[in-house]
């Protein structure tokens, strides 16, 4: 699957055009021994923020799917990846990833990936369930 293409997507979509994106996407993970984490999650990166444009909740069922994904796809020793998976967990209001976030040991992290999962836990922290908490 080339998630590249996900960036020149339209920045609004319908919800239901976005809903077979993320089954595609969910899908392809499902399905794919060897993902790679930054291409895929640059992809969701993009439908997520999509999703977020519509300014309504992610389908509850898709959303499950992606949390339990992003779990399984931290890496606190990647900042590029963490820079996508904080994106999207806050574009989605992810709370399981959410809490997998506040859980990392942060000792040996480089600094650049502390301050981003510190700024993370600090932007969402009481919020994660509604993402559109900042614009209100």
């Amino acid at each position: 699957m080339d998630f590249s293409t996900f960036d020149e997507l339209p920045d609004y979509m319908s919800e239901e055009t976005l809903k077979k994106y993320f089954n595609q996407v969910i899908h392809y993970y499902d399905r794919t021994e060897s993902v790679n984490k930054i291409d895929f999650s640059e992809g969701l990166y993009h439908l997520s923020e999509r999703q977020w444009h519509t300014y309504k909740a992610l389908d509850e069922e898709i959303k499950q799917k992606v949390d339990r994904i992003m779990i399984e796809v931290l890496d606190p020793f990647s900042y590029e990846l963490m820079d996508h998976v904080t994106s999207i967990i806050a574009y989605l209001g992810l709370t399981e990833s959410f809490q997998a976030l506040k859980e990392i040991d942060q000792t040996n992290l480089s600094v650049d990936v502390r301050e981003l999962i510190e700024e993370t836990i600090n932007e969402l922290d009481g919020n994660i369930h509604h993402p559109y908490s900042g614009i209100e």
